[in-house]
């Protein structure tokens, strides 16, 4: 199902696929494709947050506001670009998963000024960092960057899975038939729609399935819509903090651990949109992304928000739709920006039943993978050095997912890094491409036949 491009003479270069504008219509159902796609990834962190510091539901309704607003806002730069900030890419951002739990060990120990403080440091040090960090991409040639796109892809997989059978393995209902049925149900849905449905309508394929499962949901479990309707028309998002920004060092370093991890992730995120939309990804490309990831991190500082990142949820997205268009992605931002203000829409989006979300989220993932092991068949495997970047980089970077606890007895401040599998998979890709191809190119890892050093 996965789809690439050809290869665009550069004459062609002015009409390329990412600018293309379509109807507005078309536009803005493409948009709200990709929001369906990557909304539970948005929502989620502010209602464990929220949660972890004790905040009553008021609060953490507050906090989901602000963070669909700020999510929307940096989906628009990535898209659309403002001066030095986007990379013009049909790219979304979202709150990080990777700032939970330093939030919320700040903020309980040190108070909620302390833990905004430290995002606005972190924030700013990201969008100075930026340029200097984006010059290390010559580090990540095709056998790094499939790695990278197919470890992205395997590592979401179980997200998705959460949220068909549940996250808590002891819970009751875990596993629940009628949930897995339903999702069951809304991927069927999904690859008839795919295999029948031509034109314009077989890229709205997910987003058809998704309203077809979601009325299915609703039909077997009416409550789950109780709560619409109720509540002000519009939510107006203020700042959720408490008191003035306080600065702590101990607590900046550790959010500067986590912005390391994420600028890393950051870069892989814009290879790998580069990849599926066949088109060249430069360093001047990831600058701009990672400050559109810094400011918005270093506004939540301000607005009370969060950690920010690229997400790589919407990539796969691209891959099965075939539109490479950043423009209904644009439109995907502005969505998430009136969900953050308009009540009642964001209610119903919140009732989505999990299952079908979940659903949505593995064949979205699952074509990201398809995407990175599409780009690893062109890798020269005569090379054993490229055969054990791949291995390495994939095994090592899906130890978070396949065992969670497998870091438990590690250092708390090593947990920091190890858990996000990208993170760790990723600089183990690049420090054995550093060691075997840029420094030791020419210790003999090649069999007879294979291209000199540096190739492949």
């Amino acid at each position: 199902m996965v789809q690439h491009l050809t290869p665009r003479p550069a004459a062609a270069a002015a009409a390329s696929p990412v600018d293309e504008r379509l109807p507005p219509g078309r536009t803005a159902l493409l948009g709200f494709q990709h929001v369906l796609v990557m909304y539970a990834g948005v929502v989620v962190v502010p209602i464990l947050v929220g949660a972890g510091l004790g905040l009553s539901e008021d609060r953490i309704a507050a906090l989901i506001s602000i963070d669909l607003v700020l999510a929307g806002v940096g989906t628009l730069l990535q898209a659309l670009g403002l001066w030095k900030l986007g990379i013009r890419m049909p790219l979304v951002v979202g709150a990080a998963s990777n700032g939970i739990v330093p939030m919320i060990l700040v903020g309980r120990e040190h108070g909620l000024g302390t833990m905004y403080g430290s995002l606005l440091v972190g924030g700013v040090v990201w969008m100075v960092a930026a340029p200097y960090f984006s010059r290390l991409l010559r580090l990540f040639p095709a056998v790094v960057t499939g790695t990278v796109i197919a470890l992205i892809g395997l590592t979401l997989i179980p997200v998705g899975l959460r949220m068909i059978a549940g996250s808590d393995p002891t819970a009751p209902g875990y596993g629940d038939l009628g949930r897995l049925a339903l999702a069951g149900f809304t991927i069927t849905l999904m690859a008839v729609f795919y295999r029948v449905l031509r034109g314009f309508l077989g890229q709205l394929s997910i987003l058809l399935a998704i309203v077809i499962g979601a009325a299915a949901g609703w039909a077997f479990d009416p409550s789950a819509l109780s709560d619409v309707g109720h509540g002000p028309l519009v939510s107006v998002a203020t700042p959720s903090h408490l008191g003035h920004l306080g600065f702590h060092v101990p607590s900046i370093l550790l959010f500067l651990v986590i912005v390391f991890v994420l600028m890393v992730e950051g870069a892989g995120q814009g290879l790998a949109v580069g990849e599926v939309l066949d088109k060249r990804v430069g360093p001047a490309d990831i600058t701009r992304l990672l400050r559109v990831d810094g400011l918005l991190t270093a506004l939540s500082g301000v607005f009370g928000g969060f950690v920010y990142t690229t997400f790589g949820q919407n990539i796969g997205l691209i891959a099965l739709t075939g539109v490479r268009s950043r423009f209904p992605v644009a439109a995907g931002g502005a969505f998430l920006v009136v969900l953050g203000f308009v009540h009642p829409i964001g209610q119903v989006m919140a009732a989505i039943p999990s299952p079908v979300v979940g659903a949505a989220a593995v064949v979205t993932f699952s074509a990201l993978a398809v995407s990175g092991i599409q780009l690893l068949s062109k890798v020269d495997y005569s090379r054993s050095s490229n055969l054990l970047i791949v291995m390495l980089g994939l095994s090592i970077g899906l130890v978070p997912a396949a065992a969670p606890t497998f870091y438990v007895q590690m250092p708390e401040w090593t947990q920091m890094f190890l858990k996000s599998g990208v993170a760790t998979g990723t600089v183990v890709a690049v420090l054995l491409n550093l060691v075997f191809h840029e420094l030791g190119g020419r210790r003999g890892d090649q069999r007879p036949g294979s291209p000199a050093p540096g190739q492949g």
